[in-house]
C-alpha cells in the first residue's frame, strides 16, 4: 500500500502528491454508500413510513416528514461543528478522519435499526435525528480528507466522483427499496448493512497523515463556538457558505417532497415514479460531473461553471411547478442532474480554496456542512406549510429563485479564478 505520508512530514502542510487510485476508489465507495443510506432513506423510505404511521393521510404525513427533516437537520448543524472541530485534535496513527469514518457509521447503522422498529411519528423522528449524528460525522470527516490528503490540481476530479457517488447511490438504494425490500424493517435493515460494507475499506484500508501532538490545538469548547463564526470573517468563506446555502436550499425544496409531489400533484405511483426520475437524474450527474471537474482541474478555474450549474439547477424547478405531468418530470430531472453534477464536483473544489487555516479544515469544513444542513431545517419546515396553505408550484418556485441566488452569490470570490 503507497504511503500517503511520503511527500509530506506534517498533517497540516499543503498536499502536493496525487492520491493513488486505491484511495479514490475506497473514498467513493464510502460516499456511495452514506449518500445511498440518506437519500434513499430521504426520498423513499422516510415518506413510505411517515405514510404507513399517519394511515395514509397526505397532510399528516407531510407534517411528519417535516417534523423529521426538521429535527434531523437541526442536530446535523450541532454535529458537523463538532465532528469536524474534535477530528482536526484526533490523534491517530492512522490519521485524523478514519475513525471518525468507522464510528460515525456504525452509530448510523445502530439508529437505522431502532428506527425501523418505531410504529409512532415521536420513534421516527428521534431515529433519524440520531442517524444523523452517525452520518454527519462520517460526512465531514470524508470531505475533510480532501484537502488533507488531494493537491488542489486534483480536487475538482476527486468531487466529481464524489457528485457520481452522490447520485448513483441514491439510485441503488431507490432500486433496493422499490424491488428487494419493499417492508420497514428490512429496509432500515438492509440499507444498514450495505452502507457499512461499502463504508468499511476507506476506514481501515487508507491512512492519512497523522498529527502530531506538538501540532494539536487546545480543545477549548468556548474558543470552537465561537470558530463557528470566525472563518465567516473572511470574505471569500463567507461568499461561498453562502451559494452553498442557496444552492442546497434550492435542492431541499425541490426534493424532500418529490414523493409526496408525485402522490399527490402527478397522480403517479410515487415508488416507481420516483425511481424513474432518479435514474434519469443519475444518468445526467454521471456523465457531467467528472467530465466538469477534469475541466476546471486543468483550467484552474471554478467560479464559472459553478453559476451555470446554480442556474440550470434552479430552472428546473419551473418545469416541476407549471406542467405537473411525469414527461414534464423528465426532463426536469435530466436539467437538475445536468446542473447539480456540475455544481458537486467544482463548487467542492472551490470551497476548499478558501479555508481559512490548515489546522482548522475540519471544524471550518463542519462549517460549510451547515449550509448543507440548515437548509433543510427551513426547507422542511417551509416546504411542508408553502405545499399545505399554496399547493406544490409555490415550493418549486422558491427552489427556482433559490438557486438563482446562488448563482449570484458566487461572483465576488476573489481568491478563486
Amino acid at each position: 500500500m503507497t504511503d500517503l505520508g511520503v511527500a509530506r512530514t506534517s498533517a497540516l502542510q499543503e498536499p502536493v502528491t496525487r492520491v493513488p487510485a486505491y484511495w479514490a476508489r475506497y473514498w467513493t465507495l464510502a460516499n456511495f454508500g452514506i449518500f445511498m443510506a440518506y437519500f434513499a432513506t430521504q426520498q423513499v423510505l422516510l415518506p413510505r413510513h411517515t405514510n404507513e404511521v399517519t394511515d395514509n393521510v397526505s397532510s399528516a404525513a407531510v407534517s411528519a416528514q417535516s417534523l423529521a427533516n426538521l429535527v434531523a437537520a437541526l442536530v446535523t448543524v450541532v454535529v458537523s461543528v463538532l465532528a469536524g472541530a474534535f477530528s482536526d485534535r484526533t490523534l491517530n496513527r492512522r490519521g485524523r478522519r478514519q475513525p471518525w469514518v468507522l464510528y460515525g457509521t456504525a452509530l448510523a447503522a445502530v439508529a437505522f435499526v431502532f428506527q425501523g422498529l418505531q410504529h409512532g411519528v415521536l420513534g421516527i423522528v428521534l431515529g433519524w435525528a440520531v442517524f444523523q449524528v452517525g452520518y454527519a460525522a462520517v460526512s465531514v470527516a470524508l470531505q475533510t480528507a480532501v484537502p488533507d490528503e488531494v493537491p488542489v490540481n486534483q480536487r475538482a476530479t476527486i468531487s466529481g466522483y464524489q457528485g457520481v457517488a452522490q447520485s448513483v447511490g441514491p439510485v441503488a438504494g431507490v432500486v433496493v427499496l422499490t424491488l428487494l425490500l419493499t417492508g420497514i424493517l428490512d429496509a432500515y435493515v438492509g440499507l444498514a448493512v450495505l452502507m457499512f460494507v461499502l463504508v468499511l475499506p476507506f476506514a481501515l484500508f487508507t491512512k492519512g497523515i497523522p498529527l502530531a501532538r506538538s501540532e494539536r490545538p487546545p480543545l477549548d469548547l468556548k474558543a470552537i463556538a465561537v470558530g463557528v463564526v470566525a472563518p465567516l470573517k473572511h470574505a471569500d468563506f463567507a461568499w461561498a457558505f453562502g451559494q452553498r446555502f442557496m444552492i442546497q436550499l434550492s435542492n431541499a425544496l425541490a426534493q424532500i417532497f418529490l414523493y409526496q409531489y408525485l402522490k399527490d400533484e402527478v397522480h403517479t405511483d410515487p415508488d416507481n415514479g420516483t425511481l424513474i426520475l432518479i435514474l434519469i437524474y443519475t444518468a445526467a450527474v454521471v456523465a457531467i460531473a467528472v467530465p466538469s471537474g477534469r475541466r476546471s482541474d486543468k483550467s484552474g478555474k471554478r467560479k464559472r461553471m459553478v453559476v451555470i450549474a446554480s442556474v440550470l439547477q434552479g430552472s428546473a424547478a419551473l418545469l416541476f411547478a407549471f406542467v405537473p405531468q411525469m414527461p414534464a418530470a423528465i426532463v426536469g430531472a435530466v436539467v437538475l442532474g445536468l446542473g447539480y453534477g456540475a455544481y458537486l464536483s467544482v463548487d467542492q473544489a472551490l470551497v476548499t480554496q478558501v479555508l481559512p487555516h490548515a489546522e482548522d479544515r475540519g471544524k471550518d469544513l463542519g462549517v460549510i456542512q451547515i449550509a448543507n444542513s440548515l437548509p433543510y431545517v427551513f426547507a422542511a419546515g417551509a416546504g411542508g406549510w408553502l405545499i399545505n396553505s399554496f399547493g406544490f408550484p409555490t415550493l418549486f418556485l422558491a427552489s427556482f429563485f433559490a438557486g438563482l441566488a446562488a448563482a449570484f452569490l458566487v461572483m465576488p470570490i476573489k481568491s478563486v479564478a
